[in-house]
């Protein structure tokens, strides 16, 4: 019995101390196990997700202001045209007589182009004149002088016939009148008796008889006009009378007006633009046919209107021309003339007055410089896209450059440029309300925020004129590094 014992010892002591446990507490010990292994690695979990999180930082973003030029300009193409052309035209029909240029020919301003031949309006420029010279003879002017004195003594007559009618009351006119009247009457009542005393038959027969007919026709004139006026002043006129007496004063005095603006004209006086009469009349339409016959001579011949180069020529000698049909063109190419086009998105940037750089594909490596000097108020279409139009004159002329108009070229029109400028990226920029702007400069690893004036600006970099210096480091934002 004690060796049993003693193997019943020894096996105890060999098996491992949780199979020795209870099976109860054998399970509670296994699942302990399993949840402290499980808590143990949500924690070594957590540990490597806070450790992850706090190696990501954040980190300013900077730049050095530098020292360098900066351009702003729009680009777009362009044709060489010239600075200006002429469309030449004889204003009237005519067959070409004289042509004194030929194609390519440089011409000076006045200079003679060409003729049609006027031997017809050289007759027709001397009728006229003949005509007008007839007009302003000694002896038209010596009519318009006695017309004047004419229309003189007609005015003092009608002006007498007025006054009469605005004192019909004097009493001593009436009187006056009226005496004549009865002197009148009795004269020729003797006339009248001493004619029938003659027994004058159908026809005088002899000088007695026509001194009788002579003396009763005298009288008989004498009395209707002594009973006229006599009627005239004895009673009030009427308004018809008085109204015609002033319209007959009137037209005397125009009249009179007429004929002395008249002698004027003839004489070279100065004469009112709105002076009239038929003499008048005649006159200017004289002076006119003589103008408009000169006219049409002087436009049978062509001067140059401006210098330039005869660049299109469409007639020839013999030929029949018709009025206003172009017969020469001549182009003014003392100055490179440049039309460009340019991105409607660019009108900002192309203002009359800014610089521009031109390059031409036939001249390759050279540019040429100049200003714009005209931009078109409106949009124009080319091919489908709405353009902004624009002339720029360059500083060479088109024989200096070397090439013929309508070639084509790249322009860069320059709205603005800084030289030797302090740069920035647009980015550091803070724009405050007043339309200043701000900017944090990095100061012993510190931003630090300065008040700084701005200059020019594009899409990248904007011009410094105070506040930071090259080599200063500015912010431009913030970045997320792990």
């Amino acid at each position: 019995m004690g060796s049993i014992s003693i193997a019943h010892a020894n096996e105890r002591i060999k098996r491992p101390l949780l199979s020795r446990w209870p099976k109860w507490a054998r399970w509670t010990t296994l699942v302990g196990i399993v949840l402290a292994i499980g808590v143990g690695a949500y924690f070594v979990v957590k540990a490597r997700q806070a450790s992850t999180a706090t190696s990501t930082t954040s980190t300013l973003q900077t730049a050095t202001a530098r020292q360098d030029n900066l351009i702003l300009q729009a680009s777009g193409s362009v044709y060489l045209v010239a600075a200006s052309e002429a469309s030449i035209a004889f204003e009237i029909d005519g067959k070409l007589a004289e042509l004194d240029v030929k194609l390519g020919d440089k011409v000076e301003k006045g200079q003679l182009l060409g003729k049609l031949d006027d031997s017809t309006l050289q007759y027709k420029l001397e009728e006229a004149q003949l005509a007008l010279l007839e007009l302003t003879s000694p002896e038209a002017i010596a009519n318009a002088e006695l017309a004047i004195t004419t229309a003189q003594a007609n005015v003092i007559n009608t002006q007498a016939g007025v006054n009469n009618q605005q004192y019909w009351k004097n009493d001593a006119l009436i009187q006056d009148y009226y005496a004549k009247y009865v002197i009148a009457k009795a004269n020729l009542d003797r006339a009248q008796i001493a004619y029938d005393n003659a027994n004058v038959g159908e026809y005088i027969n002899n000088a007695g008889e026509a001194s009788l007919y002579q003396s009763l026709y005298n009288a008989q004139q004498a009395y209707n006009t002594a009973k006229y006026y006599y009627s005239l002043y004895s009673q009030a006129p009427t308004q018809r009378q008085v109204d015609a007496a002033q319209a007959t004063l009137d037209l005397a005095n125009a009249k009179l007006i007429n004929a002395q603006n008249y002698l004027k004209a003839l004489t070279g006086g100065e004469v009112p633009s709105d002076a009239t009469g038929s003499d008048m009349a005649a006159l200017r339409q004289a002076q006119l046919a003589v103008k408009t016959a000169q006219t049409n001579l002087d436009s049978a011949t062509l001067y140059a209107p401006m210098s330039g180069i005869v660049m299109t020529l469409n007639a020839t000698i013999g030929e029949n021309v018709s009025g206003n049909t172009v017969v020469m063109t001549i182009d003014d190419l003392s100055k490179a003339t440049i039309q460009f086009y340019l991105d409607a998105s660019d009108r900002t940037n192309a203002k009359v007055g800014y610089a521009v750089s031109v390059s031409f594909d036939a001249l390759t490596g050279q540019t040429f410089s100049g200003t714009v000097t005209q931009i078109m108020p409106g949009l124009v279409s080319v091919q489908g896209s709405s353009m902004i139009e624009g002339t720029a004159v360059l500083d060479k002329s088109v024989d200096e450059i070397g090439l013929p108009v309508g070639v084509e070229a790249a322009i860069d029109v320059i709205s603005g440029q800084a030289t030797n400028a302090v740069l920035i990226p647009v980015e550091a920029l803070h724009k405050l309300a007043d339309n200043s702007y701000t900017v944090f400069v990095m100061e012993n690893g510190k931003p630090v925020l300065r008040s700084v004036e701005v200059g020019l600006q594009d899409d990248t970099y904007a011009e410094i004129k105070s506040g930071i210096n090259a080599g200063d480091v500015v912010t431009t934002g913030v970045v997320e590094t792990k």
